[in-house]
């Protein structure tokens, strides 16, 4: 059976890897919480438990706090495959040395699918970035992601690493996911990376039912958990 972690079906979550890098780069995808003027653009792609995938982004910030950003996404590259498409917008400001605050609007569709809209809060102070995602008319429920920095706690440590958790509600369900990423990027832009994660997704068992004589077997969808492994390879520019 196809995994398909619960997040990549959700505009809060699954933006929330746009803010990191969508699990990459985090120095090129965290715009939403760090102060400076640009643009940005890059693809990966990722492979490992979960099948194959492959991203693609552009960023921009304007020096006055404004930022935007869009993420394609061509999921499970199989039988099944998809594309998913996540676009956001809005604005940061750094209030002191080492705290920033930053707030905006994001949506996620995928093909042949209904587009969800949320807006988001966040504020970073030194090494931990905290976000909340709110759904536009309670079509969704409020997500939370909490980010860490390990370089700031450990600056002696030669790559790049984070720890992002998230929790939220599914299948009327609380729970959390966990994400361990480790990376290095290169001055020509090549990104190097594996992410370790704990996540929940949508699995599927046969459940059979009897009823005046007759037996019926039917598939249902049902939530699981499980650990996945995923390396990537990509450019940023």
């Amino acid at each position: 059976i196809k995994m398909k972690n619960f997040y990549n079906s959700k505009a809060g979550l699954f933006f929330l890897m746009i803010a990191i890098g969508s699990a990459q780069s985090v120095d090129q995808g965290s715009n939403m919480l760090q102060s400076k003027l640009g643009t940005g653009a890059g693809g990966f792609i990722n492979a490992g438990t979960d099948g194959l995938e492959i991203d693609g982004f552009f960023e921009i910030q304007t020096r006055n706090g404004l930022f935007g950003e869009v993420w394609v996404s061509q999921l499970d590259m199989d039988a099944e495959t998809n594309t998913a498409l996540n676009t956001s917008a809005g604005i940061m400001r750094e209030i002191s040395p080492g705290f920033i605050l930053g707030g905006g609007y994001s949506n996620y569709t995928e093909i042949n699918n209904d587009m969800l809209h949320e807006i988001f809060v966040g504020a970073s102070l030194n090494f931990f970035t905290g976000v909340v995602f709110l759904g536009i008319g309670g079509e969704l429920s409020p997500n939370f992601l909490g980010i860490v920095d390990l370089n700031t706690l450990f600056p002696i440590i030669p790559v790049d690493l984070s720890l992002m958790g998230i929790y939220s509600e599914n299948f009327n369900e609380s729970g959390y996911d966990l994400f361990f990423r480790a990376s290095r990027t290169s001055a020509t832009g090549l990104s190097l990376g594996y992410t370790f994660s704990r996540e929940r997704y949508e699995d599927e068992e046969s459940r059979t039912f009897t009823k005046q004589g007759h037996t019926k077997t039917f598939t249902v969808p049902v939530p699981a958990e499980g650990y996945f492994n995923t390396i990537y390879i990509g450019f940023t520019f």
